[in-house]
């Protein structure tokens, strides 16, 4: 590939993997609040007790969301690669 084609490539498959994680962090990630203290978490256990659900799949935490983001940026390259 060109040196400018390999610059787009690498762009296009960054972008691919911030915008997934980007969305699914806003819209499916778990989103958890202390019942003690009432602060916003991702943890399940926070000022020693069990937090609660509020927003989001409980099984996905942010680990799976950079999973989902890494794959997404993966797939966005085969595709492109394909296509040249």
């Amino acid at each position: 590939l060109p040196s400018i084609l390999l610059v787009g490539y690498i762009a296009a498959c960054g972008f691919a993997g911030c915008l997934a994680d980007t969305v699914l962090g806003a819209t499916l990630q778990a989103k958890r609040q202390c019942a003690s203290c009432g602060i916003a978490t991702e943890k399940r256990l926070h000022c020693g007790q069990e937090t609660v659900l509020y927003n989001g799949l409980a099984w996905l935490t942010n680990d799976g969301v950079n999973m989902v983001s890494i794959l997404s940026a993966t797939a966005m390259g085969t595709v492109i690669l394909y296509w040249l």
